[in-house]
């Protein structure tokens, strides 16, 4: 199997703020599985954190985004953001603690996850938004399936500066050997040689 690739040089690690309490997710809202994991994520898992962590805040950045996530960025503006498209990234991670990729259903390898581990963001998700990826809870993710797991894994991510820069070093290392169309080439170059034989 070839993966998915991503271009490391291009996607380069970003400057988190270190004392960031902001959490953000992102995806293509029209796309079904995408709105209904961050509407998870919005409903059942922050106010978990929340009631932890005050003064944490929640981004979430898509083109397309449903009412019900603009109506409680408008309920709560201090608190939840919703940006609609942005054409770059960076300024949002840079002001973000971590990513979260609450996916719950749906198929193939999650290239925004692959781009978070590029560009060194710490990053929770689910095992469905790990499938076909080479990673490990705790070495360079974290990963929880159910409301209160996942509020735990990212509350100790928030708190943990140390953990953070674990997650978002391995997470790099990674990209870089494993995903980087550099060297999904190479493998995809001996599948081609092996063909000719």
């Amino acid at each position: 199997a070839i993966p998915i690739a991503i271009d490391a040089t291009e996607l380069q690690p970003i400057q988190r703020r270190p004392d960031s309490l902001n959490i953000m997710t992102l995806g293509s809202l029209h796309y079904p599985p995408n709105a209904d994991g961050i509407r998870w994520f919005l409903n059942d898992i922050f106010p978990l954190i929340q009631e932890q962590v005050p003064g944490v805040t929640l981004t979430i950045i898509g083109k397309n985004p449903p009412a019900d996530f603009i109506q409680a960025a408008e309920q709560a503006p201090e608190t939840i953001t919703v940006t609609g498209y942005v054409p770059d990234l960076t300024p949002y991670m840079e002001a973000a603690a971590l990513m979260v990729v609450p996916v719950r259903a749906g198929g193939g390898m999650r290239v925004r996850l692959l781009e978070a581990f590029a560009r060194a963001m710490p990053a929770v998700t689910t095992t469905v938004g790990l499938e076909g990826i080479a990673a490990e809870h705790g070495r360079e993710v974290l990963v929880a399936d159910d409301p209160i797991s996942f509020a735990v894994e990212t509350v100790r991510l928030l708190q943990n500066e140390s953990l953070q820069q674990h997650l978002a070093e391995n997470g790099r290392c990674l990209a870089e050997k494993r995903y980087d169309w550099q060297v999904v080439l190479d493998q995809m170059d001996a599948v081609y040689a092996q063909a000719g034989e």
